[in-house]
């Protein structure tokens, strides 16, 4: 009835923002706080695969847990926890988790060795990218592994289109609430454009606090009153000296 499709549509657009953006925002932190909270030390990537791998289970077997906090009896946990899949379901779940898992950790290295190197604003684009990866992955197995079977008539169509309209929609969602931090200029001089390239040993940021929505209002001030020319987009930190020659270390260091 027109109730279940409902629910159909709207189940579709939770599972989409379950399987494709809170993954791929894994990815994109998991770096972070290996970073800042680990001193950058790498092996310290592989506990927190572990630590996802395990979260993976936990949410593999959460129905368990429910039934067992719920107190359900027998007889109850029997007719709600009947799971019926085909020999093409499993595989395809074995097939994302393993492709969500490799991603996973080639994303964190990959992230983690990049701001080891440098460090920019403009990595922000590393998550609509994984996001893109994960959607057309996730929309993709199915017919990789079936065809066009795997597509049901009537619900089939809506739930794809569902799915492919959330990530659509969140994209264009961060690309507009982030801006600022995406496209350099946009913003300036508030949102400086040596953020995006800095220099060695660059002052603080000028945006403190809390940066996005202080960034957003920024922008939207912007769109108000017309885009910055490229004069204002301030490539350099004002007052900033350029360092140049070899480091050496303080005067009486032991270093």
């Amino acid at each position: 009835g027109t109730y279940a499709y409902c629910s159909t549509i709207f189940y579709a657009i939770v599972i989409e923002i379950h399987t494709v953006v809170i993954p791929a925002y894994l990815i994109f932190v998991a770096p972070a706080i290996v970073m800042f909270a680990y001193d950058a030390t790498l092996h310290h990537i592989a506990k927190f695969y572990i630590v996802f791998t395990i979260i993976q289970d936990f949410n593999s077997n959460g129905l368990y847990f429910l039934t067992f906090a719920l107190c359900l009896s027998p007889e109850t946990i029997a007719e709600s926890t009947r799971f019926v899949a085909g020999k093409r379901a499993l595989e395809q779940t074995r097939s994302v988790k393993y492709f969500y898992t490799w991603v996973l950790l080639c994303g964190m290295w990959a992230i983690v060795f990049l701001l080891k190197l440098y460090y920019t604003m403009l990595f922000l684009w590393l998550l609509p990218i994984f996001i893109v990866i994960y959607g057309v992955v996730i929309h993709a197995f199915p017919y990789c592994f079936s065809g066009i079977t795997a597509c049901p008539p009537h619900t089939g169509p809506a739930v794809e289109f569902a799915g492919i309209l959330t990530l659509a929609v969140f994209l264009a969602w961060f690309c507009f609430a982030r801006a600022c931090f995406l496209f350099p200029c946009l913003c300036a001089p508030e949102v400086p454009g040596w953020l995006f390239f800095p220099p060695n040993e660059p002052p603080d940021s000028p945006v403190q606090g809390d940066v996005d929505s202080k960034a957003f209002l920024v922008l939207l001030h912007h769109l108000r009153q017309g885009l910055p020319v490229p004069e204002d987009c301030v490539w350099e930190p004002p007052g900033w000296t350029p360092i140049t020659g070899a480091r050496l270390p303080p005067e009486g260091s032991k270093g």
